[in-house]
C-alpha cells in the first residue's frame, strides 16, 4: 500500500480506523501498516484523532458528534444530547454518549474530551441517526432518553441528590416532550435504584404529568 492508493481511498472515507485499511488492502502486513500511517502522520500527510483512528489533515470537522460514534460504539447522550435540543442551557465541557464496553474518557487535541458511560445492553436503545453530512452520520438519543440515561447514571453517584438535582440542571422542556416514554422506561429500572426512582417521580411531581 502506497500513500497515494491510501488516499485514493479516502476521498469517499477522509475519517478512518485501522482496520479500514485491511479492509481496503486485505493483504497489507499490519506491522508495516503502522508504520506508514506513524509515518505519514509525522509528515503531516495524516492527521491521528486518537489511537487507531486518523483523517486527512485538509478534511474540516464541523460537527464533533460523528467523531462520538467513531470511537467507540455508542450513542450520544447525557448532558451533549440535552443541550442539543435546548433541555438544558450549559454547554457541556465534553461530549458525552453512552456505550455498552466501558466507562472511558478519550482526549483529542483539537476536538477536545469525549466522555462514554457504560449501560447494559439492555437499556441501550431509543436514539436515532442525524446525517450532518454526505460522508459520515451520528447517533443520539431522543430527548426522552437523553434525560433518562442522565438520571439514571447521575443516580449511581454517592453526592447524587434526587430532591435538588431539579434545581441544579436547569430543565427547560418543549410541549410535545414525550413523558409516557420516561414512564413506560421507568419500569425497566429495579424498585432497589430508589434514588433513581425519586428522582423521576420528583421530575413527574415538578412538571404535574
Amino acid at each position: 500500500m502506497t500513500y497515494f492508493e491510501l488516499k485514493e481511498k479516502l476521498k469517499n472515507y477522509p475519517i478512518f480506523r485501522l482496520e479500514d485499511i485491511f479492509k481496503w488492502f486485505p493483504k497489507a502486513d499490519k506491522r508495516t501498516v503502522i508504520f506508514q500511517l506513524s509515518h505519514w502522520t509525522k509528515k503531516g500527510h495524516l492527521e491521528r484523532l486518537k489511537r487507531g483512528v486518523y483523517k486527512l489533515p485538509d478534511y474540516q470537522i464541523k460537527d464533533i458528534f460523528i467523531l462520538a460514534n467513531f470511537f467507540l460504539p455508542s450513542y450520544i447522550s447525557c448532558e451533549s444530547a440535552l443541550n442539543y435540543y435546548g433541555i438544558i442551557p450549559d454547554i457541556p465541557f465534553a461530549t458525552t454518549s453512552v456505550t455498552t464496553t466501558k466507562t472511558l474518557t478519550i482526549k483529542t487535541q483539537k476536538y477536545g474530551s469525549f466522555i462514554y458511560y457504560r449501560i447494559k445492553p439492555s437499556l441501550f436503545f431509543g436514539y436515532r441517526i442525524v446525517n450532518p453530512g454526505p460522508l459520515y452520520f451520528y447517533k443520539i438519543a431522543a430527548p426522552e432518553k437523553a434525560l433518562f440515561d442522565f438520571i439514571y447514571l447521575r443516580s449511581f453517584k454517592r453526592d447524587f441528590n434526587p430532591n435538588t438535582y431539579l434545581f441544579e440542571a436547569r430543565f427547560g422542556f418543549e410541549r410535545n416532550f414525550k413523558w409516557g416514554n420516561l414512564k413506560k422506561w421507568q419500569k425497566l429500572i429495579s424498585q432497589n435504584k430508589k434514588k433513581f426512582h425519586l428522582a423521576l417521580d420528583n421530575l413527574f411531581k415538578k412538571y404535574r404529568v
